[in-house]
C-alpha cells in the first residue's frame, strides 16, 4: 500500500509556493505601474515600448501559469520580467537614486515645506522664541507631520513604489500638522473645562501636545476626534439653551 503521510506537507509547501509566486506577481506588477508613472518607458515613433511589452507578456504568463498551477513557468516568467524592470530602471540613474532609492527629492521637499511653515508660523507670525516654541503644542503637531512624512516615505521607498503623484503630500504635510495641532490643542482645552464644570485654564501642556503630535502623525484619526469633540461641545450648548428656555 502507497504511503500517504506526507501528503498534507507536500499540498501546504505547495501551497506557500503558489501564494507567494502571487504576491511576487502583484510586486511585479506594482513596480511595473509605478515605473510607467514615472515615464521609464517612452515610446518611439509612436510605437510601444518594447521593455514594456516584455514585461507585459511576462506577467500575463505568470498569471496564466499561476492559475494552471505550473509554478516553475510562472517563477521563470517573473524573473525575466523582473530583469527587464532592473535594467530599465539601472538605466535612469539620477531618477534611480533620486527617487526610488534614497528618496531625495521628496526629503527636500519634506524640509524645504517644514522649514517655511515653521519661519512663517512660529517665528513671523507668532513671534516665539525657540524655548516658547518647545512648549507650544502647535510645533508637536508639526513634528508629528514631518515624522508621518518621513515614515511613509521610507515605506514606500523600502517597497520600490513611490509614485511621483505623492509628491503634493511631502509639501503639505507640515503645514497640515500645524493646523491639525492647533485643532487638537483647542479640542483638548475645550474639551478639559467641560469635563472641569467651566473651570479655568487648560490641560497640563505635555498632554495637549501629546494629542497635538499624534494628530499631526495621524490626519484621519484627528479628524474623527476632532468630530467627537465638536459633536460633545455643540450637544452640551444644546442641552444649555434647553434648561434655560425651561
Amino acid at each position: 500500500m502507497a504511503d500517504h503521510s506526507d501528503l498534507p506537507a507536500k499540498v501546504s509547501a505547495s501551497e506557500d509556493e503558489r501564494k507567494l509566486a502571487e504576491q511576487n506577481l502583484q510586486v511585479l506588477g506594482s513596480e511595473f505601474a509605478v515605473a510607467q508613472e514615472w515615464g521609464l518607458f517612452p515610446s518611439k515613433n509612436g510605437a510601444a515600448n518594447e521593455d514594456a511589452n516584455t514585461i507585459l507578456k511576462r506577467i500575463e504568463a505568470a498569471g496564466a501559469a499561476i492559475k494552471g498551477n505550473d509554478l516553475i513557468i510562472a517563477n521563470n516568467s517573473l524573473l525575466e520580467g523582473r530583469v527587464v524592470l532592473n535594467r530599465v530602471q539601472s538605466a535612469r540613474p539620477y531618477w534611480f537614486l533620486g527617487n526610488n532609492r534614497f528618496g531625495i527629492l521628496p526629503l527636500v521637499m519634506t524640509f524645504v515645506s517644514g522649514a517655511v511653515t515653521y519661519w512663517l508660523v512660529f517665528w513671523w507670525f507668532l513671534g516665539l522664541t525657540v524655548p516658547q516654541t518647545l512648549h507650544h503644542p502647535v510645533f508637536f503637531g508639526w513634528v508629528g507631520a514631518i515624522l508621518k512624512s518621513l515614515y511613509w516615505l521610507q515605506y514606500q521607498i523600502n517597497k520600490g513604489l513611490l509614485r511621483p503623484r505623492w509628491f503634493t503630500y511631502f509639501m503639505i504635510a507640515p503645514p497640515i500638522g500645524v493646523i491639525l495641532g492647533g485643532i487638537a490643542a483647542l479640542v483638548v482645552n475645550v474639551g478639559f473645562r467641560i469635563a472641569n464644570a467651566g473651570a479655568q485654564g487648560n490641560a497640563d501642556w505635555k498632554t495637549v501636545a501629546l494629542v497635538a503630535a499624534f494628530a499631526g502623525f495621524n490626519w484621519e484619526w484627528a479628524l474623527e476626534k476632532f468630530r467627537i469633540g465638536a459633536d460633545a461641545v455643540s450637544s452640551r450648548l444644546f442641552d444649555k439653551r434647553v434648561v434655560a428656555k425651561k
